[in-house]
């Protein structure tokens, strides 16, 4: 486990009592995934986090060292799914507006882009990790979707 998960649980970052929803929206959860993910790309890709960004922009901008081809990505952590009307899981990632704007940089910059979920344990350790193309990463993934993107524990995440 790393420190900042550590730190999260000793400052009740995640669940302050029982009854809590975790805050998948605090910043230090956002901060610690993204570290999570660049440390599992490892020294094959070379990687800049994009700390001062719009909305809509990707979290990362790496480079395959092998070839340089270029990946955006967008890094989300949640500790839930939901279920829907439908009595389907459903994973809200973000806001329709928020994807709308995603899929407006991706046509411009024309690069690869990935939405690269975390799902239930720490955002610095995921029980669960996905990859998925951002033209089928709808705001509200099912899990039908999700299961097809899924990265196993010693899997290259891309």
């Amino acid at each position: 486990m790393g420190i900042l998960g550590q730190l999260e649980r000793a400052l009740g970052v995640w669940y302050p009592d029982p009854d809590a929803d975790p805050d998948d929206t605090n910043p230090v959860v956002a901060v610690a995934f993204r570290e999570y993910v660049m440390n599992r790309l490892g020294d094959a890709y070379s990687v800049a986090d994009r700390e001062e960004r719009a909305a809509g922009e990707p979290d990362l901008v790496c480079v395959r060292n092998a070839d340089e081809a270029r990946f955006d990505l967008i890094t989300c952590y949640r500790s839930r799914m939901f279920v829907g009307e439908d009595r389907e899981a459903y994973l809200p990632w973000t806001t329709s507006e928020t994807y709308a704007a995603y899929r407006t940089y991706a046509e411009t910059e024309e690069n690869p882009c990935l939405v690269i979920i975390g799902l239930h344990g720490f955002a610095d350790e995921p029980k669960f990790l996905f990859a998925v193309p951002l033209t089928e990463a709808v705001p509200n993934l099912p899990r039908t979707v999700l299961q097809k993107y899924e990265v196993k524990k010693d899997a290259e995440l891309f």
